[in-house]
């Protein structure tokens, strides 16, 4: 057997309230590169299915930014570390290592030959440096600041400039190569949060959280002029137009305007949140390309605007940026949850996803399941969820005793059992039926497609096997002989086989019927399983574990496998089937990954 990657459902921005996010884009192709967690995610503007994600950093990356040639990417992360690497390869080789600051590095800019880079960021003895970006070897210094710096840029026409901004409130400017302080720009009353030069290099704006934009000379360094009054909140990024002069602002004041940089005269404005916008609309970064203009929220998502039409609803790019810990598919689509308390429905054939709106859980969305046309989500918030799919609105609720640890949804009739760490609950119609207190810390549940069985596993080590008797629950027999916590318990779609995981990487294959064990000794992950899924065919059985890696394993020939290694970095945490031969995983790395499973 093998496993082959087919598609990545790439995350979206992570973001940081009070600082603002950078974008970089591919000046030959229709890409955008951006920062994820541990991951540099590339992904198509057009094709959502277009993405790739670059995990060699190890740490929290922070900045990405294409070579003016398209070939290379600059990253940096929170060690400092800046990494130059290869676009054209699948592989990525790496051209640069080197680590520039000690700090985190929270911006990066190349010059316009692709021969250096600018960062700037924290550190001990410097919060700024330019090097070569073949060798590292420096090219100047970048002084005179007296706090950790938040923005850079390289005017890409020579002669070359170097202009940045930071927590001192200062712009300072440098000269070169090699660079060299020239002067400090005191004209921001707060921390400037982003720098950029226009495109030919005639201009240089800056913005900060003290609502003001500033444009000076791109040679000189010299003051044009000051403008006030154009947001009401902090200003966290600004990208220029390809025409030199219409400036893209973003603003915590939850809208973005396009003006002109010299006489500071507002040309649009989008107003984003709908007439009762919500923290989560505040606007942290934006991007003006060819292809597309776009503002980032935020929660992290892509707004993709009409600089024509305004007023027009833009097109929402979203997704995760947090660890996704449940995963559900249907009919061609698959929902997904995380530790952001949002459940997303993607569309597996073209990649296009959708939030559910309303009012969502409260906390981390543990569960999910798909029971006709309704979409039923546990979480930590203590509340089992039902969300019509037609409208994906979130719908009504019941409320359990404690964080639901697991849900198992009927197919024949409406019934659901979910399980609290305390309690298990008989669920129909959308109302508690009934509630079952039971003595063992519970941790996951499964029903049997006769819809007449239940199985709950606990932290006891054992497998609880209920009679589901109308909206009763009847204790029936315990399956031990486990050697860890229960972390998943499933019942085959044909019913003659439950699966067991537990905390001591074991897998566990059970005859229904007999109730004894039919295989056992799949231990080949190296930590704690987080989950398994059965085939629809239920003939073969995935599973990802904490140590990153998915397996898929054969009922049919229990020797043998296919292994994915490292298939989401941080932890593989959830698991399904689109098909019989389509898997989806999901994991730490806020992606979900679609695989080809080939027997």
């Amino acid at each position: 057997m093998s496993a082959t990657l087919e598609h990545i459902y790439a995350p979206i921005l992570q973001t940081k309230r009070g600082a603002p996010v950078f974008m970089g884009y591919s000046p030959k192709h229709k890409n955008v590169v951006y920062c994820c967690g541990n991951a540099v995610v590339i992904r198509n503007l057009e094709n959502p299915l277009e993405a790739d994600m670059y995990y060699a950093h190890g740490c929290q990356v922070t900045c990405a930014k294409y070579s003016p040639s398209g070939y290379y990417i600059a990253s940096g992360d929170v060690r400092g570390t800046v990494r130059v690497w290869d676009t054209t390869q699948k592989e990525h080789p790496l051209k640069l290592e080197c680590r520039p600051l000690s700090g985190a590095i929270s911006d990066l800019a190349w010059s316009g030959d692709n021969q250096r880079i600018v960062v700037a960021g924290d550190g001990k003895e410097r919060f700024g440096a330019v090097f070569m970006s073949d060798a590292g070897s420096s090219v100047g210094e970048i002084s005179g600041h007296t706090k950790p710096l938040v923005s850079c840029d390289f005017r890409q026409a020579r002669p070359f400039r170097v202009a940045t901004g930071g927590e001192d409130l200062q712009v300072n400017w440098f000269e070169g190569p090699p660079f060299k302080f020239k002067k400090s720009l005191r004209d921001h009353d707060r921390m400037v949060t982003c720098v950029r030069f226009s495109p030919d290099g005639a201009y240089v704006a800056t913005c900060g959280t003290d609502k003001k934009i500033n444009i000076y000379d791109g040679k000189t360094g010299d003051k044009i002029a000051t403008h006030t009054g154009l947001h009401t909140g902090g200003i966290y990024s600004l990208s220029w137009c390809d025409d030199n002069k219409t400036l893209l602002t973003a603003s915590a004041d939850k809208t973005a305007t396009l003006m002109d940089a010299v006489t500071g005269a507002e040309v649009a404005r989008f107003k984003f949140g709908g007439e009762k916008p919500q923290t989560s609309d505040q606007q942290l970064g934006c991007l003006w390309t060819k292809e597309a203009v776009m503002t980032f929220n935020l929660d992290g998502e892509i707004s993709i605007v009409d600089p024509a039409n305004p007023a027009a609803a833009p097109r929402v790019i979203t997704g995760h940026n947090k660890g996704i810990y449940a995963i559900a598919a249907k009919d061609g689509k698959f929902y997904t949850g995380g530790t952001e308390r949002t459940i997303v429905q993607w569309d597996a054939a073209t990649g296009v996803c959708k939030r559910v709106a309303g009012a969502g859980h409260g906390n981390q969305v543990s569960a999910l399941a798909v029971q006709g046309n309704t979409l039923i989500s546990g979480a930590y918030d203590n509340t089992v969820r039902f969300t019509p799919i037609d409208t994906l609105v979130y719908g009504n609720s019941v409320s359990t005793d404690a964080p639901v640890m697991g849900i198992a949804a009927g197919t024949k009739t409406d019934v659901v059992v979910a399980v609290t760490k305390t309690s298990a609950y008989v669920i129909r119609a959308g109302k508690i039926a009934s509630t079952v207190p039971i003595a063992y810390t519970a941790t996951c549940v499964s029903l049997n497609p006769a819809e007449d069985e239940v199985a709950v596993g606990g932290e006891d080590c054992k497998i609880h096997i209920y009679k589901l008797a109308g909206d009763s629950l009847e204790a029936v027999k315990d399956l031990d002989g486990l050697r860890g916590a229960l972390s998943c318990v499933t019942y085959s779609p044909d019913g003659l086989y439950l699966a067991s995981s537990d905390a001591s990487r074991n897998i566990f294959v059970w005859d229904v019927a007999t109730k004894t064990i039919k295989i056992q000794g799949w231990v080949f992950h190296a930590a704690r399983i987080n989950a398994i899924a059965w085939s629809p065919d239920s003939i073969h059985l995935s599973s990802a574990g904490i140590d990153s890696d998915i397996y898929v394993w054969s009922v049919a020939e229990p020797s043998k496998r296919a292994f994915v290694k490292a298939a989401h970095p941080g932890g593989a945490l959830a698991t399904t089937w689109l098909n019989e031969t389509t898997l989806l995983t999901a994991g730490q790395d806020c992606a979900i990954k679609s695989w080809t499973v080939a027997f």
